[in-house]
C-alpha cells in the first residue's frame, strides 16, 4: 500500500475519531435569556475547573458584577452568590493565541494585572464574556499599540516593585508628585511617555518587546464578528458561545454605574450538559476535528 494511501485512511480514521464520543455543553441562564458555550480541550485545567464549579452548583445565582458595553460582561466572583467568599486558588496560563482569540462569545479567564502576577495566572473562579466591537486594519493597529502598551506597563511596575531600579522609581516619584501638586497635570500622559522611553532598559531585564499584530484570519474576525483584539495574548480564552450572543448584547447594554456594576442585579445560573459530539456539531455547528 502506497504511503500516500496510509495517510489518508489514517487522517480519516483520526477525524472520524474526534467527531465520537461526548462532550459537555454549558448554558448560562439569565433574566436576558440563555447562553450556550462549548469548552475547549486544549485548556484543559480552565476546563475542568469551570466543569467542577458548575456541577457543584457554586455559579447559582452570582452576579454580572463588571459590564462595560463594546467591550465584555464578567462575573463569576462566588462571593457575590451563596458562598461567603471566592476561591483562593488560581490556574497556570493557557495561552493559544494562534487558534483562540477574543471574538465576540469568547469565554476567558479574569485575572489580576503584571505588576501583581507576571505568569498571568487566572482567577479560580472568574470569567468574562466578551461583547466587543469591529474594528478596520488602523483600529487593530491601536490595538496593537494598546495592548504594547499594557504589557510594558506591567514590566514597569515590576521594576519599580524590585526596588533594583532606583533611578526609575525617582522618575516616576516625580510625576506623582507633580500630579499631588497640581491636579490639572497630566500624569497619565507622563506615565505613559515615562514607559516608553525606559524601552530599552525594560528590553535589557525582560528581553524583547516588539507587539506581533495579528494575523489575516484574525482580522478578518475581529472586521466581522468584532471583539477585543488588544486582550489576546493576555488572558486565556478557554471557550465560545455557540448560541445566545444576544443575549450578551442585552447585558451589554444595561445601565450601570461608574464602577461599571449594573445598576439592577443580573443573576446566572450555570448547568452542564452532557451530549454527543455528533450532535453538538449538527446542532451548534462545532467542528471538533479542528479542536
Amino acid at each position: 500500500m502506497k504511503l500516500k494511501v496510509i495517510i489518508a485512511l489514517f487522517l480519516a480514521v483520526l477525524l472520524y475519531s474526534c467527531s465520537q464520543g461526548e462532550d459537555e455543553v454549558i448554558v448560562i441562564s439569565t433574566p436576558y435569556g440563555e447562553v450556550t458555550a462549548i469548552l475547549f480541550d486544549e485548556t484543559p485545567e480552565h476546563k475542568a475547573n469551570f466543569l467542577k464549579l458548575a456541577k457543584e452548583g457554586l455559579y447559582d445565582s452570582v452576579l454580572f458584577h463588571r459590564v462595560i458595553n463594546e467591550f465584555m460582561i464578567q462575573t463569576g466572583d462566588l462571593s457575590t452568590g451563596t458562598q461567603e467568599k471566592g476561591v483562593d486558588y488560581s490556574l497556570p496560563a493557557e495561552f493559544l493565541s494562534e487558534k483562540y482569540i477574543h471574538e465576540k462569545g469568547a469565554l476567558a479567564a479574569a485575572r489580576i494585572g503584571d505588576a501583581s502576577n507576571p505568569q498571568k495566572k487566572s482567577s479560580g473562579s472568574q470569567f468574562y464574556i466578551v461583547h466587543g466591537a469591529t474594528f478596520d486594519d488602523e483600529g487593530l493597529k491601536e490595538r496593537a499599540d494598546r495592548r504594547q502598551y499594557l504589557k510594558l506597563s506591567g514590566l514597569f511596575q515590576r521594576m519599580l516593585k524590585s526596588e533594583r531600579f532606583p533611578e526609575l522609581t525617582e522618575k516616576y516619584n516625580y510625576h506623582v508628585n507633580k500630579f499631588r501638586e497640581d491636579s490639572t497635570y497630566d500624569f497619565n500622559k507622563a506615565q505613559r511617555d515615562l514607559i516608553y522611553n525606559s524601552i530599552e532598559l525594560i528590553e535589557k531585564r525582560f528581553g524583547p518587546q516588539d507587539d506581533p499584530g495579528y494575523p489575516s484570519w484574525a482580522k478578518e474576525i475581529y472586521a466581522s464578528v468584532g471583539g477585543a483584539p488588544h486582550l489576546d495574548g493576555e488572558y486565556t480564552v478557554f471557550g465560545k458561545v455557540v448560541e445566545g450572543l444576544d443575549v450578551i448584547d442585552k447585558i451589554a447594554g444595561v445601565e450601570t454605574n461608574e464602577r461599571d456594576r449594573p445598576l439592577s442585579e443580573i443573576r446566572m445560573k450555570v448547568k452542564v450538559i452532557s451530549m454527543k459530539k455528533s450532535e453538538i456539531s449538527e446542532k451548534y455547528g462545532v467542528d471538533y476535528t479542528k479542536e
